[in-house]
């Protein structure tokens, strides 16, 4: 069972950085000809809730001390990421750093997801018949 919520946890996170790249378009979207910012929007909430139930999964999955550290931190930048557009009026250079913040986010994520990667990734590599370890690259 932890093996499968640790599993959940790491490919939650691949979602969730999908989903950050979507809302760079979404976002390029509303500047460049969408009526509004609404789907953006939306899509941000969505991610803060899906930050939530990471944080959850980090809690009964892997249950590290660092597995549980990244979905804290990322469940507190993705809060601070939707607050940030409200101060815009009032301190315009704090609201500038949402872009880069979502920089961060992606990064943060795409650390969480490797996991669930890697695995795939070598459990695809051709082994060597003596050692067990990959073969060596042609």
């Amino acid at each position: 069972m932890r093996s499968a919520l640790t599993t959940v946890y790491h490919g939650l996170a691949l979602l969730m950085a999908t989903g950050v790249v979507v809302q760079f378009f979404l976002a390029g979207l509303g500047i460049f000809g969408a009526e509004s910012f609404d789907a953006h929007e939306g899509l941000g909430w969505s991610l803060h809730t899906a930050s939530i139930a990471l944080f959850v999964l980090a809690l009964l999955g892997p249950r590290t001390g660092r597995a549980i550290g990244m979905a804290l931190a990322l469940l507190v930048l993705l809060t601070v990421q939707v607050l940030l557009p409200g101060v815009s009026d009032d301190a315009p250079g704090l609201a500038a750093l949402h872009p880069v913040l979502a920089l961060a986010i992606l990064g943060l994520t795409v650390h969480i997801g490797m996991p669930l990667l890697s695995r795939r990734g070598a459990a695809s590599a051709p082994r060597s018949a003596r050692s067990g370890r990959p073969a060596s690259p042609p």
